[in-house]
């Protein structure tokens, strides 16, 4: 039995498996967070070796739809086989209330979580083809994971526009697919239907219901374009054009020692009028950075119509700040009173022996809701989908 097994072990059991709900939920799969620790007790109870018999149970479990039926399998092997596994690292800001990323469960996290489809290697189809799969989900992976200050090749920078694409796309779904408990609908949630078929021998005699869900989540990005940003602004800027053409929520706004509104510019769907656009408006890019003073500027002049509780607003920064800290304390914390999450990404964070010692990163840590690496688009990955999720 776990409960028999050494804490360790049973730890590190439990993160394996609410790491997987996660995953699941990541690639678009309508799965409740609170899985997590039924799927630990049927792996508990039909054992951890027969990998048949785990995943029949574990699919009757976390399956609901059709569809979510046909792609757990591929969906199985991607998280669980060893050549499909990679590392993923996030640090959690102290203070605040931080974005759940790994469910219930105390808050475990397999420390291994698969990788999203968009970078898995195929399993299926002769030799040949396999190859050729494993060769570009390598070429992906590779992109997925290289630092952006690293990149400038047009063929990489192409190559790594669609993937970011593919990543909107990814994120579109997740908004778009969302569902909620009812008390009668068309939809029949097939796992908490099973569940309750327990009290009455196996018998459905009372059905659960699932219906679609209006709400839209809002994302607000606030991107740093001083200098000792450089490196990755423009990177950023390509993302959040991906992100504003397929996402119908998303606001996005660049500041240095001023801030500047770009939405309109991003949607623009003329790639070349958006870049005349955006350098009209970022006059003064890559010069000094007063955060504070531009996160207050936004706070007085766009926070009201924009933020509301299914809101996540989102600072790129290196936390390299010429104003007083005072300032950017008393931003971050209006700000927290009317978002519902309050993230920053560093690309600096994801650099060995990184701390954050900078007087504005000392001061923001506190106050903000998850601060984690942000110099690649993996790293990136793993934050939005489930800060997504955490807005509906």
């Amino acid at each position: 039995m776990l409960t028999a097994m050494a804490p360790e072990l049973s730890r590190r059991l439990a993160a394996r498996y609410v790491g997987f709900v996660g995953f699941l939920r990541e690639n678009g799969m309508q799965v409740a967070s609170d899985y997590g620790v039924d799927a630990l007790r049927v792996a508990e109870q039909s054992g951890q070796f027969d990998a048949s018999l785990l995943r029949w149970n574990l699919r009757a479990l976390l399956c609901s739809r059709a569809e979510d039926w046909r792609r757990f399998d591929g969906l199985f092997d991607a998280y669980f086989l060893p050549p499909n596994r990679q590392k993923t690292v996030e640090t959690h800001a102290g203070g605040a209330g931080q974005v759940d990323l790994a469910g219930e469960a105390g808050g475990l996290r397999d420390s291994s979580d698969g990788t999203p489809l968009a970078s898995a290697g195929g399993t299926d189809g002769d030799d040949t083809d396999g190859a050729t799969a494993q060769h570009g989900a390598s070429l992906d992976e590779a992109l997925d994971q290289a630092d952006f200050r690293h990149l400038h090749q047009p063929e990489e920078l192409q190559a790594l526009d669609a993937l970011m694409r593919q990543f909107a796309r990814r994120l579109r779904l997740l908004a778009l697919r969302r569902e909620q408990c009812a008390s009668a609908g068309r939809r029949i949630d097939l796992a908490r239907t099973i569940r309750r078929s327990i009290a009455h021998g196996g018998m459905p005699l009372d059905l659960a219901w699932r219906k679609p869900r209006t709400q839209r989540p809002r994302l607000v990005l606030l991107l740093d374009v001083s200098r000792s940003m450089s490196l990755y602004s423009f990177f950023y800027l390509r993302l959040a054009r991906a992100l504003s053409l397929l996402l119908t929520d998303v606001h996005c706004f660049l500041y240095h020692t001023r801030l500047v509104g770009v939405a309109e510019a991003l949607r623009d769907p003329d790639a070349w009028r958006a870049q005349e656009r955006l350098q009209l408006l970022s006059a003064g890019w890559a010069g000094g950075t007063r955060i504070g003073d531009c996160l207050n500027e936004f706070n007085q002049r766009h926070a009201g119509p924009l933020l509301h509780a299914r809101t996540a607003v989102i600072i790129v920064s290196d936390g390299y700040d010429t104003g007083a800290p005072e300032q950017l304390v008393s931003a971050l914390v209006a700000l927290r009173r009317r978002a519902r999450r309050v993230v920053w990404l560093n690309p600096l964070a994801s650099r060995p022996g990184y701390t954050p010692s900078s007087a504005g990163m000392q001061a923001a840590l506190p106050h903000l809701d998850l601060f984690a690496p942000g110099s690649d688009l993996a790293s990136i990955a793993r934050v939005l989908p489930q800060l997504m999720q955490a807005l509906h």
